[in-house]
């Protein structure tokens, strides 16, 4: 399935997204001056205000690209490994391995800031009409792999493609809540449930020794 293509920014303008990017790994956004944006990139303020219509302009292009890669990351990789094999034992192998490296690599923090991004949205109507169209995309994906799992023979024509796909983003962003805990799940154990999932629905009828 295809989405239409955002602009490409000019380099100047995503080296002044990428700073800010890097910036908000330890700062929230409240917290992030225009002036320390300048001085970390190199960049003076008049590239800035020529890209951007204005300073916030600039933090929600940066959020939404936050949001936009985490969102994907993982949808992409599943129609990657359904598209990769009419064998659904080989394209659920080649899926898992992508979720055990995954779950190594992906830290509390970027999950808190899709949250906190989420959360910076119902208070900033330009931010959340950004947010809208990534996010129908990204629904549209989970709906389009239920898809190719039903023409393969792998999936469930019962169970409605939609509900499908708000509930396996929901249970992936969900994982903060284990993050915001003073006990945490052991990460064996969540992969377990996570294949259990994809086994209801993605991939019915494989084995779940795993």
């Amino acid at each position: 399935m295809e989405f239409a293509e955002e602009p490409t920014l000019h380099p100047t303008a995503q080296k002044l997204v990428d700073t800010v990017i890097e910036m908000l790994q330890t700062t929230s956004y409240n917290n992030i001056k225009s002036e320390n944006v300048l001085v970390r990139s190199g960049i003076t303020r008049g590239p800035l205000y020529h890209h951007f219509a204005d300073f916030d302009d600039l933090i929600e292009t940066a959020q939404s690209q936050i949001y936009k890669n985490f969102a994907f990351d993982l949808i992409t990789q599943l129609v990657v490994a359904i598209n990769a094999s009419e064998d659904m034992e080989k394209a659920r192998a080649k899926f898992y391995a992508f979720i055990e490296d995954r779950t190594v690599e992906i830290s509390d923090n970027s999950l808190r800031q899709r949250i906190g991004i989420i959360h910076s949205a119902a208070s900033r109507p330009s931010l959340r009409q950004r947010l809208s169209q990534i996010q129908e995309d990204v629904t549209q994906e989970w709906m389009h792999a239920y898809e190719m799992a039903l023409a393969r023979g792998w999936a469930d024509p019962k169970i409605d493609t939609r509900s499908v796909a708000i509930l396996m983003q929901s249970t992936f962003t969900g994982r903060v809540l284990d993050g915001m805990s003073n006990v945490h799940m052991e990460r064996e154990e969540w992969i377990k449930v996570l294949w259990r999932l994809f086994d209801s629905f993605f991939f019915v009828g494989v084995s779940t020794n795993k």
